[in-house]
């Protein structure tokens, strides 16, 4: 998968919880967004990041946001976004969120 099919897919996540209704979002798929934007923080090189830096738990409104974020700064950072492993599990992070997404 290309830096394009993970904005793509990003895209499709914000897409779906930006539109999905507030009865549907529970704790569970907070934390399911959470921790699939801290795998694509872990996957993003950055020196200045604390080593016990970690993605806040956010509210309903934020959770599109969350993605973009860490997506967006994922592919940013030229380094990460030309690193095929890491395209791949990124890609896979994106593409399992999705599914799982109500």
């Amino acid at each position: 998968m290309s830096a394009d099919e993970i904005e793509v897919e990003a895209e499709r996540i914000v897409n779906r919880l930006t539109t999905m209704p507030l009865g549907r979002i529970d704790e569970a798929l907070i934390e399911r967004v959470r921790d699939a934007a801290q795998r694509i923080v872990l996957l993003t090189p950055d020196p200045s990041r604390p080593s016990n830096a970690s993605m806040p738990k956010v509210g309903v409104s934020a959770l599109g946001s969350q993605i973009t974020v860490a997506v967006r700064d994922y592919l940013e950072m030229r380094t990460a976004a030309s690193d095929d492993a890491a395209v791949a599990e990124v890609a896979e992070t994106l593409t399992q969120l999705r599914r799982s997404l109500p």
